[in-house]
């Protein structure tokens, strides 16, 4: 099975990038919803799983870049 290395640079820069903005939203929210008492636990967690997700896979993207 071959793995072009382009694929791998694209795949890693797009998940850090997923990852970098989904925690700004997450730091926004958390802004927006200072002030009024609310429970925002039902979108600040879903988005940090992908946040933390996306960055799993730009670490795997990045060795299997460096083994390639």
């Amino acid at each position: 099975m071959h793995i072009d290395l382009t694929f791998m640079k694209t795949v890693k820069y797009s998940a850090m990038i997923l990852s970098v903005l989904m925690l700004a939203g997450i730091v926004t929210v958390m802004f927006l919803a200072r002030g009024t008492g609310e429970d925002i636990t039902g979108v600040v967690s879903p988005a940090l799983l992908v946040a933390i997700l996306s960055g799993a896979t730009a670490l795997i993207a990045t060795v299997l870049q460096r083994r390639i």
